[in-house]
This record gives structure tokens, C-alpha cells and sequence, in this order.
């Protein structure tokens, strides 16, 4: 009697510890946070619709902001990501500086690694005299990267996270979380069904998914597939984090 007790509890504790272990990491990546006044709201509708969706679901996630957003003055768009950041459910991350157009080429698609790096430092140097804090995650706006951006990267101490960064970066040293999957597919269209398809295939064994989406794009039916995509994410057991939070988690279980 006393033995069988003594291997359901262990048999019991097995299980208990691999369901932690097997816990998914959700990094929600919402990109191209500007400043668009609408009356008296800092942002877009889209951009409050779903900073209340997650604050309310009590679900984390990061947005990205176009930097060049921040070089003009603007209490009131100031003073919105200062108290959602404060807050501390969302982070925000530097999604590079322009908000370029289709026929422009993308920042990180060209350049040397000190003229990259201008372009990230001038990122971070707003975000500190305008807002009071770091943008640590980085993950450039429409735009492919190169041998160059690794370079300039590690060349930005700030910066601790890439976000659909290299698998094996050559130069940068700290966190690089590679590109699986998306929310959108195709791009600006959250589709629950497809998500789920392509998930279940390549995603759902993985210790961490980033999940870029682009909530200004997100129209009723749109905004539908991102609520059920998070549903289902849930249905999962994951565990939505911050990027820093998640840098943290990993420097913890550092040798």
C-alpha cells in the first residue's frame, strides 16, 4: 500500500513538472505604433481596441513604434505610451524609425553597419528623452535585414531582444527569437483557420513563438480572427509574455 501511494505521487509529480516544462511562450508582436489623433485619443481606434482587449483578457504583448513618431511633440501620444508601459502588461519595442511607403526600400535592407546602427541609437535616444525609458526589443518595420544589421545590432547596447531575428546571429550576442509564424496570413489578415493549420504543423512544439501582427490593418472580421486566434492559442495552455520578461525567464535558466 504504502509503495503504490508512493508511485502515484511520483507518477503524479512526473506529470505535473512536464506540463510546466511544456508550458508555450506567446510573444505577441503588434506592429507600427504611431502617433493619430482622433478627437481627444492619442492613437487609432484599432490601436486602443486592442490595448483594452488584452488589458481586459489580462493577456501580455509588446507593440512596436515607429520611431520617427516620437521626434515631433506630442503630450498627449507621449503621455498614452508612458502609462501603458507603466502599466506593465504591454512593452513596447523599437520597430525601426521610418514608416516607409511600397516603393521605399526597407532601413535594414541596405547600408553599413555604423549607418545602421545610427538608425537604431537615434531609435533609443528619442525613446529615452521623450518617454523616460528603453525600447529592449527590436524587429525592423517592412523590411529585410542584413550582415550588417547583425553587426549593428550588437553595436546597440540597449537592444537585448531581435525579434524574428537570425536563428545564429554572426555578430550579435544577445537574444535572438527566429520567425515561425505569424498571426496574419497573409499579411494583415488574422485567419483562425489557417492559423490553426499551419500551427498544429510546425509551431506547436516550439519553446517560444513570436506572433507578428498589424492591429491598424484589422477590420470587424479581421479583428474576429485575431479574438478567435487568441482563444485557441488559450485552449492551448501558453503562457503570453513580454519580451523582457521572456529575455529574463531565459537568463534564468542560464548555466
Amino acid at each position: 500500500m504504502h509503495r503504490t501511494l508512493l508511485f502515484t505521487c511520483a507518477v503524479f509529480w512526473m506529470l505535473l513538472t512536464c506540463g510546466a516544462r511544456a508550458q508555450q511562450i506567446i510573444l505577441l508582436k503588434l506592429d507600427d505604433v504611431i502617433a493619430r489623433r482622433v478627437g481627444t485619443k492619442p492613437v487609432s481606434d484599432r490601436w486602443l481596441k486592442v490595448h483594452d482587449y488584452l488589458v481586459a483578457n489580462q493577456i501580455k504583448g509588446s507593440f512596436g513604434i515607429i520611431t520617427e513618431s516620437l521626434e515631433k511633440d506630442n503630450a498627449m501620444y507621449f503621455q498614452w505610451l508612458k502609462d501603458v508601459q507603466a502599466a506593465g502588461q504591454i512593452e513596447f519595442w523599437m520597430h525601426g524609425y521610418h514608416m516607409k511607403t511600397a516603393s521605399e526600400p526597407g532601413e535594414f535592407e541596405h547600408g553599413t553597419a555604423e549607418e545602421q546602427r545610427a538608425i537604431l541609437a537615434k531609435g533609443e535616444k528619442l525613446a529615452k528623452e521623450k518617454l523616460g525609458f528603453t525600447l529592449p526589443a527590436f524587429g525592423p518595420h517592412w523590411s529585410g535585414t542584413t550582415e550588417a544589421t547583425d553587426e549593428a545590432m550588437e553595436l546597440v547596447p540597449e537592444v537585448t531582444i531581435w525579434l524574428y531575428g537570425p536563428e545564429k546571429p554572426k555578430y550579435y550576442k544577445r537574444l535572438s527569437i527566429p520567425r515561425v509564424m505569424a498571426l496574419e496570413n497573409p499579411t494583415f489578415v488574422p485567419d483562425l483557420e489557417k492559423f490553426k493549420t499551419f500551427y498544429e504543423a510546425k509551431a506547436a512544439k516550439r519553446e517560444v513563438l513570436v506572433l507578428q501582427g498589424h492591429p491598424d490593418q484589422w477590420d470587424d472580421k479581421r479583428w474576429a480572427g485575431f479574438t478567435g486566434i487568441i482563444e485557441f492559442l488559450k485552449s492551448k495552455n501558453v503562457q503570453f509574455m513580454t519580451p523582457s520578461e521572456y529575455l529574463k525567464k531565459v537568463q534564468a535558466n542560464q548555466p
